[in-house]
């Protein structure tokens, strides 16, 4: 039987962003405690040394079992009490993360927690963005909106921070395991969870990288790239990958080829195509809601 998020659990506008506990149509689907995470050593680009997480934890985690987690990007959209991404409020309310990760252990037992990062500040460009140097040079579309700025590439110490200063900390404050653990996002999310995967082989088992923005780069640099990570030696600790671009609207038609490519060339360079399933809708647009209707198909495909 194929898992199911109920389609009439819509986004609730009136919910503050200040909430702790999130509710959907009168049900609590869990709390979201928020931290701000300090790391002397991978967060140099930042004033501050620090980085905003939102950990939702649900009503059924008592402590006494061992959950899964879920890293995902965009923190500050992902939950349903998320409020608004911009001053003029957004129209697509935000990922609902906690509804389908609430549906999966209803249908399935599936016990899973969901660190979310925050990425609304003037660093998001450059934290979610590969460093040119010795990666490849960037495309025009890096240039074409003059609001954002790709001058540079923190990915590097975005995924040291992940794993070197943030996943101690959620283990040493939950009773997680870290036997299987997710990794997502969309648009440069989506891009960085791809990439954060592949630099860690073997730290992530299955990564939700929708609408990504690959087309920042060149194939042929993604593929440099890959014949060094030599794939055939680590298939055991390849993890599975759900990519997904909707073809609504001129930004996924623009994202939607070179993220059609990804696969194929990932199989060139010897990875399991097995492991890599892809989604395509071509009256999606690039927004919150039509990423958190491929949320249910992820978790049917990666999730065991």
């Amino acid at each position: 039987m194929h898992f199911e998020i109920p389609t009439e659990k819509k986004y609730n506008p009136i919910l503050e962003k200040q909430l702790t506990y999130l509710c959907v149509d009168g049900e609590t689907t869990g709390r979201v405690d928020r931290y701000e995470i300090r790391d002397e050593k991978n967060l140099l680009h930042r004033e501050d040394r620090s980085k905003k997480i939102s950990v939702f934890v649900p009503s059924h985690y008592d402590g006494s079992e061992e959950y899964e987690l879920l890293y995902f990007f965009d923190a500050q959209n992902l939950f349903s009490n998320a409020g608004h991404y911009t001053e003029q409020g957004d129209p697509y309310g935000s990922w609902q993360l906690d509804v389908a990760l609430c549906e999966l252990y209803r249908q399935r037992g599936k016990k899973i927690i969901a660190v979310g990062i925050d990425n609304a500040d003037k660093y998001r460009d450059q934290e979610l963005c590969i460093e040119r140097e010795g990666f490849g040079e960037l495309t025009y579309l890096a240039y074409a909106d003059p609001r954002e700025d790709y001058s540079h590439g923190y990915l590097d110490g975005m995924s040291d921070f992940i794993a070197q200063t943030l996943h101690p900390f959620i283990m040493s404050k939950y009773k997680v395991s870290d036997k299987s653990i997710g990794i997502g996002g969309a648009s440069m999310g989506g891009l960085a969870s791809f990439y954060i995967a592949m630099r860690s082989m073997g730290f992530y088992s299955y990564v939700l990288s929708y609408s990504s923005a690959f087309a920042l780069f060149k194939t042929d640099d993604f593929e440099k790239y890959f014949k060094k990570l030599d794939f055939e030696s680590k298939r055991a600790l390849l993890p599975k990958i759900h990519f997904y671009c909707g073809e609504g609207d001129v930004l996924e038609g623009l994202l939607c080829t070179a993220v059609r490519e990804m696969k194929k060339t990932l199989v060139s360079c010897g990875y399991d195509a097995e492991k890599i399933y892809e989604t395509y809708a071509q009256d999606r647009a690039h927004n919150e809601e039509s990423w958190r209707l491929v949320l249910a198909e992820s978790f049917d495909r990666l999730v065991p």
